[in-house]
């Protein structure tokens, strides 16, 4: 069973922040490790803030076991932001843990709950026996220092919404089908750059800002390669540097990326698979009555008479006489 996190269990959160395990890169690269812990504090706004904060409420666990997701504004899915303590995945009640924050995030109306782990993590067993299934695998590419950019004429300029259709078009040629069943597009504004040539938008590059980092998900067309200066372009753009670093995230079907990447001397993370639990609720359907329709007659309606035909009378032939006396 779980519970909601409260002031009282802040103190715990914070002693547990060695014993973390975070599942989401994009909210620990651009927040930070202290955002999870100060987004508890504001568990009563949850709604608002899209961050929730459970714990669990049974005496076997010792310390509780806390689980945290993002559920943001506008989107499908929630995102798993942390477990703790990391003992957590040797506990029984972990998987009791998940299923409970999956039924209270379903009923908030997220299809879906996803998690982000190395696979040679101890915590990626304890997600599969919990029911998360892997789905994508990504790599996640950090910048510290800009490119040059060259002469800054390859095409990139802010997504509008009129490019919105354009976007979604370029998404599906590129995102395998069941990951498209996972991963469904967000219906906010959106955030990002395109790369557009002869009127066609080649490259679709989502951004995230934070104050640690800044986290890009692009989307690139094989007709845009060579590709290294319009990327080197791209990412001058965001104004990397080692406070605020820029990272690309590059999903197994962008792979061939990372060539460019490695020529502009991104820095390689590990190699991590995208774990998804589909949430489930009961569809209550309201059981059709049958109407007791009061007996009655029918009644009736304009008859309709067939001629019988009578074998023991031959047909009358009439001829018409001219005389005065005929009747």
């Amino acid at each position: 069973m779980l519970r909601q996190f409260t002031i009282a269990d802040y103190g715990l959160l914070r002693k547990l922040d060695k014993q973390t395990i975070y599942l989401n890169n994009q909210f620990l690269l651009t927040r930070g490790t202290g955002a999870s812990s100060r987004g508890a504090l504001f568990s009563p706004l949850s709604a608002f803030t899209g961050l929730y904060t459970f714990i669990s409420d049974d005496r076997r666990s010792r310390p509780p076991i806390f689980c945290q997701a993002l559920f943001p504004a506008g989107s499908l899915l929630a995102f798993c932001v942390l477990l703790a303590p990391s003992t957590a995945v040797d506990s029984p009640e972990l998987g009791e843990v998940l299923e409970s924050a999956t039924r209270e995030l379903a009923a908030r109306g997220a299809h879906g709950l996803i998690a982000e782990i190395e696979e040679v993590h101890p915590a990626f067993k304890a997600l599969r026996q919990s029911g998360f299934s892997i789905y994508a695998r990504q790599r996640v590419w950090k910048v510290t220092q800009a490119p040059r950019s060259g002469d800054g004429k390859s095409g990139w300029r802010p997504a509008l919404d009129r490019d919105q259709f354009a976007i979604h078009l370029l998404r599906k040629s590129l995102v395998p089908g069941q990951v498209q069943q996972i991963e469904i597009e967000r219906s906010a504004a959106l955030d990002g750059y395109v790369l557009r040539r002869e009127a066609e938008i080649l490259a679709y590059a989502e951004v995230v800002r934070g104050p640690h980092g800044t986290w890009v998900q692009p989307f690139v067309h094989l007709d845009a390669e060579p590709f290294d200066g319009a990327l080197a372009e791209l990412i001058a753009g965001l104004r990397p540097r080692s406070s605020r670093p820029v990272y690309l995230c590059l999903r197994s079907y962008q792979d061939w990326l990372q060539a460019p990447l490695e020529n502009l001397g991104a820095q390689a993370g590990p190699r991590q698979v995208v774990m998804a639990k589909r949430t489930s609720l009961p569809l209550l359907v309201e059981e059709p009555r049958r109407v007791a329709v009061p007996s009655r007659n029918a009644e009736p309606t304009t008859p309709i008479h067939a001629p019988q035909p009578q074998a023991h009378y031959e047909t009358e032939r009439i001829s018409n006489d001219q005389t005065p006396n005929y009747r």
